[in-house]
C-alpha cells in the first residue's frame, strides 16, 4: 500500500490554498492569452476581414487537432506520476520527452500532408506549414508544465505564458498594421513559442534544479502502455472539441469560420477558469485519493459546487446580453455571431463538469474510462455537426457542441456514480440555478442599460440571492463571517 503523504494528513475541510494558488496561476495566462488576443482578432477581422479571421481560426483549428498527436496527451500523466512520486519527477520529464519526440515530428509531416490535401487556398497551406513547426515546441512546453503543475508551483507556467501573448499579440499587431498579412502573424507566433520553450526551461532548471536525467526502462514501459489511452484521450478530446471550425470550413465556408470563432472565442474565455481550477486540482486529488475514495469524494463534491457557481450565472447572463457583447467587441460586421453566441455559451456548463469529471477518472487510474467516452462523445459530435451545420450552418455546429457534452457529461456522471461515489448533482446545483434564474431576470430588465453597469448590477444581485438561499459553499461561508466586521473570532 503507498504510504500517504504528509501534507494529506488529517480531513478534508474544503480546498486548500495552493489549489486556488495554482488556479489562479494557470487562469491567469489562460484568460489573459484569449482577451489579450481579442486585440489581435479586432485588427485582422478589421485590416483582413471575415476571411482572413476565417483563415486565422482554421489553421488554428488543426493546429489544436494536431498537437494532441505530437504530444500524445502524455501531459496528464505526467502530472499524475510526478505528484505519486516527487524525487524522480525530473527523470520522468527526460523519459516522456525523448518519448514525444518522434510523435512531434510525425505530427508535423501529417499536418502539412492532410492540408494541403483538403484543397484550401494557397495562403492557408502556406499559414498552416509556418504554424505546424510550433508542434515541436509545445510537445516541450506541455512536459514541463506538467512538472510545474505536479509540484504546484504553477506561477511559473504563468509568467511564461504572459510573457509569451504579450510579445506574440504585441508584434503581430504592429506588423498588420505596417500591412502585412496573416502569414506574418504566424511567423510571430511560431518566433514566440520557441522563446517560451527557453524561457520555461530556463525556469525550470533554476528553481526545480533538477538532478542529472537518465533512462529507466521502467518509465518507457509505463509510456507504452499507458500512452496510446492517453493519447486517444486527447485526440477524440481534440476532435469533439475542434472539429466545428473545420467541417465548417468545408460544408460552408471560411466566412462561416470566421462567424463562428467569433462566438466561440467568448466561449474560450468563459472556459478558462475552470479549466485552470481543474487542472489544478489533478495533483491534489491524486494525493487525496491515495489518502482515502471519501477524501477524493469530498474534494470532488466541493470542487463541482465551486464549478458550478461560477459557470451557470455567466452563461445565463452571456445569453442575455449577446447582443450587446458582439456588438462591443466586434461590430456590426459579425452580428450573424449573435445567435451562435447565444447557444453556445450554454456548453461551457457540460464542458467545465466534464473537465472536472475527467480527472477524477485519470486520478483513480479509469483512464481506459474516460477513452471510450471521448470516442463516443467524438463520433456523436461528427454525426450532430454534418447534419446540424448543413441545416442551421454556423448555430448548427454550436448546437451540435451543446448537444455533445450533455451526453459526454451525462456518461461520466454515471459511470463515477455506479463504479466510484455518488456526486449529490442537485443538492449543489439547484440553490445557485435559482438565484441565477433570478439574477437572468434581473438582467433582462436592465437590458437597455449600460452593459457594463447591467453586469455588476446583476452580479451584486446574484451573489444576494445566493446568500439569502444559504447556497454559498461551506468554506466560502465560513471565511464571509470571519472577515465580515462584528462576526469574527474577535466579536
Amino acid at each position: 500500500m503507498t504510504k500517504p503523504l504528509q501534507e494529506s494528513a488529517g480531513p478534508t475541510k474544503g480546498l486548500r490554498a495552493g489549489i486556488w494558488k495554482n488556479t489562479v496561476a494557470l487562469a491567469v495566462p489562460n484568460a489573459f492569452n484569449p482577451l489579450v488576443s481579442f486585440l489581435l482578432v479586432l485588427v485582422i477581422s478589421r485590416k483582413l476581414g471575415v476571411g482572413g479571421l476565417g483563415v486565422y481560426s482554421l489553421v488554428l483549428s488543426y493546429i489544436s487537432l494536431f498537437i494532441t498527436f505530437a504530444s500524445l496527451g502524455l501531459s496528464p500523466l505526467i502530472v499524475r506520476e510526478a505528484a505519486r512520486r516527487a524525487d524522480e519527477a525530473n527523470v520522468f520529464l527526460f523519459n516522456a520527452a525523448l518519448f514525444g519526440t518522434a510523435s512531434s515530428t510525425v505530427s508535423v509531416l501529417a499536418l502539412n500532408i492532410l492540408v494541403a490535401a483538403m484543397g484550401y487556398e494557397k495562403e492557408v497551406v502556406l499559414a498552416a506549414f509556418v504554424y505546424s513547426f510550433s508542434l515541436v515546441a509545445s510537445t516541450v512546453m506541455s512536459y514541463l508544465e506538467g512538472i510545474f503543475r505536479s509540484s504546484e508551483i504553477s506561477e511559473y507556467v504563468a509568467i511564461t505564458y504572459l510573457v509569451e501573448n504579450t510579445l506574440r499579440v504585441g508584434i503581430s499587431v504592429a506588423l498588420l498594421f505596417f500591412g502585412y498579412g496573416v502569414i506574418s502573424v504566424f511567423v510571430t507566433m511560431l518566433g514566440t513559442r520557441i522563446f517560451a520553450v527557453l524561457l520555461m526551461s530556463s525556469f525550470y532548471l533554476n528553481v526545480l534544479k533538477p538532478q542529472r536525467p537518465r533512462l529507466k526502462p521502467e518509465i518507457w514501459r509505463l509510456l507504452a502502455k499507458e500512452s496510446l489511452t492517453f493519447a486517444s484521450i486527447a485526440i477524440f478530446s481534440s476532435v469533439y472539441l475542434g472539429i466545428d471550425e473545420i467541417m465548417l470550413s468545408k460544408l460552408a465556408s471560411i466566412e462561416s469560420v470566421g462567424i463562428y470563432s467569433a462566438a466561440d472565442r467568448l466561449v474560450q474565455i468563459c472556459k478558462t477558469l475552470p479549466l485552470a481550477f481543474a487542472a489544478a486540482l489533478l495533483p491534489v486529488m491524486t494525493k487525496e485519493h491515495v489518502v482515502s475514495v471519501d477524501r477524493l469524494r469530498e474534494l470532488s463534491t466541493s470542487s463541482l459546487q465551486y464549478v458550478l457557481l461560477g459557470t451557470i450565472p455567466v452563461a445565463i447572463g452571456t445569453a442575455i446580453l449577446a447582443d450587446q457583447i458582439v456588438a462591443l467587441i466586434y461590430g456590426q460586421k459579425f452580428t450573424a455571431s449573435t445567435a451562435v453566441l447565444r447557444l453556445h455559451i450554454f456548453s461551457l456548463l457540460p464542458v467545465s463538469m466534464a473537465y472536472l469529471m475527467a480527472e477524477v477518472l485519470i486520478v483513480t487510474d479509469n483512464q481506459r474510462v474516460d477513452l471510450w467516452i471521448n470516442i463516443v462523445g467524438a463520433g456523436i459530435n461528427l454525426v450532430l455537426n454534418f447534419v446540424f451545420i448543413r441545416a442551421l450552418v454556423e448555430v448548427g455546429a454550436a448546437l451540435a457542441t451543446l448537444v455533445t457534452m450533455i451526453f459526454f457529461n451525462a456518461i461520466q456522471y454515471w459511470y463515477i456514480r455506479r463504479h466510484l461515489f455518488a456526486i449529490p448533482f442537485l443538492e449543489v446545483t439547484t440553490k445557485t440555478f435559482i438565484a441565477a434564474m433570478g439574477m437572468g431576470a434581473l438582467t433582462y430588465g436592465l437590458r437597455e442599460w449600460n452593459i457594463f453597469a447591467n453586469v455588476i448590477v446583476s452580479a451584486v444581485f446574484f451573489f444576494s440571492l445566493l446568500v439569502l438561499l444559504d447556497g454559498l459553499p461551506r468554506e466560502l461561508r465560513e471565511y464571509l463571517i470571519r472577515i465580515v466586521p462584528g462576526r469574527g473570532p474577535n466579536r
